[in-house]
């Protein structure tokens, strides 16, 4: 089965060795000369990385955390206890690269595809980023956000994993990951924020190594044409509450994977939509977390503060409606959605 993927990215190498693993030949074609990383936290968790399907991830994980630390406007902290990792992303996915060519896949570096039609495969798989070719073929759209980052070297004490939800700097969420002794410092909306952000965090005075943006699709809206399927930012299968798109692009090669070898290509549309990585929930859920203010924020941070939020009891949930701190359907609907985002998007 001639087997073509467009894009050397994160969706593209792991479908590309989840497809070499189930016994195919897959041809990996990437329009860039070298492969690299673009904007991203880094961060995954050990779930993830054990179902990726390159065992030699720990040399590329640069720090590593036992939980993930979500800090309400007022500085009180909720918790994700499980390990996660914060990854050099670029050197990875060299890596995984190599081990793809290693295995007896083909893959073509510096080759631009400017027509699908120019192609002959059996199976095309778009994996080449918001701006995909391959999406504009299959009539894909999204919903996007820019996401900005900038990488510091300083002195920070940071507490796991950090993601800051403080309105006054995004309308969802902010970051500092550490990774090794330079920090990604970033959140999602302009640059002008970044940089209030950076000085609350007191790193004002840090080293800057680079500052980025880049667009981040989620909510797609058509993944497939006949045998042409999409993943990844191509897709626009990034989780929207967290803008995780490695993770989802993961737990989609093996649908792609199942797919292929149950002779089902036509569901794999279907099948994504119907998986909790794409589920419906989000976009209520989104739009619900967006519009909480900073008060709102927290009356939950002091309810919440010094809890695992992966590990909430029933009768503590149901405290959480008796409080009236939200309408009662918009925090089951963010309950489920955040449910789903801790296992499907880091």
């Amino acid at each position: 089965m001639d087997i073509k993927i467009i894009g050397a990215g994160p969706a593209g190498l792991v479908t590309g060795l989840k497809l070499l693993e189930a016994g195919y030949n897959p041809t990996i074609i990437e329009k860039q000369e070298v492969i690299f990383s673009t904007l991203c936290g880094e961060g995954l968790s050990d779930q993830t990385l054990s179902k990726v399907p390159f065992k030699d991830w720990s040399e590329y994980a640069r720090s590593t955390f036992d939980y993930a630390t979500f800090i309400f406007p007022n500085g009180t902290k909720a918790y994700v206890k499980k390990k996660c990792h914060t990854m050099d992303r670029t050197s990875w996915f060299r890596a995984m690269a190599k081990e793809f060519e290693k295995r007896g896949g083909t893959l073509q570096l510096g080759t631009e595809v400017k027509n699908v039609k120019d192609l002959k495969y059996d199976l095309l798989i778009g994996a080449d980023g918001p701006l995909s070719v391959v999406g504009k073929h299959v009539g894909n759209k999204f919903s996007a956000m820019v996401g900005v980052q900038t990488r510091l070297k300083g002195d920070y004490k940071f507490d796991g994993m950090e993601f800051f939800l403080d309105k006054e700097y995004s309308e969802e969420y902010s970051w500092v990951f550490a990774k090794g002794d330079i920090f990604n410092v970033g959140l999602l909306g302009p640059m002008a924020k970044l940089d209030a952000f950076v000085k609350h965090v007191g790193l004002q005075g840090a080293e800057v190594i680079d500052r980025l943006a880049y667009t981040i699709p989620f909510f797609g809206t058509k993944l497939q044409k006949d045998n042409v399927i999409l993943t990844g930012d191509a897709a626009g299968i990034t989780n929207p509450l967290t803008k995780g798109g490695m993770a989802a692009a993961v737990y989609v090669a093996d649908i792609i994977v199942d797919c292929v070898k149950q002779n089902k290509i036509p569901e794999y549309e279907h099948t994504v939509l119907n998986h909790p990585v794409m589920s419906p929930v989000y976009k209520d859920a989104l739009q619900d977390f967006r519009e909480l203010t900073n008060d709102q924020l927290n009356r939950f941070g002091t309810e919440l503060n010094g809890k695992d939020l992966s590990n909430l009891g029933k009768l503590f949930k149901a405290k959480l409606l008796m409080a009236s701190l939200l309408k009662p359907r918009k925090l089951a609907t963010l309950m489920k959605a955040t449910k789903y985002a801790n296992k499907y998007s880091w």
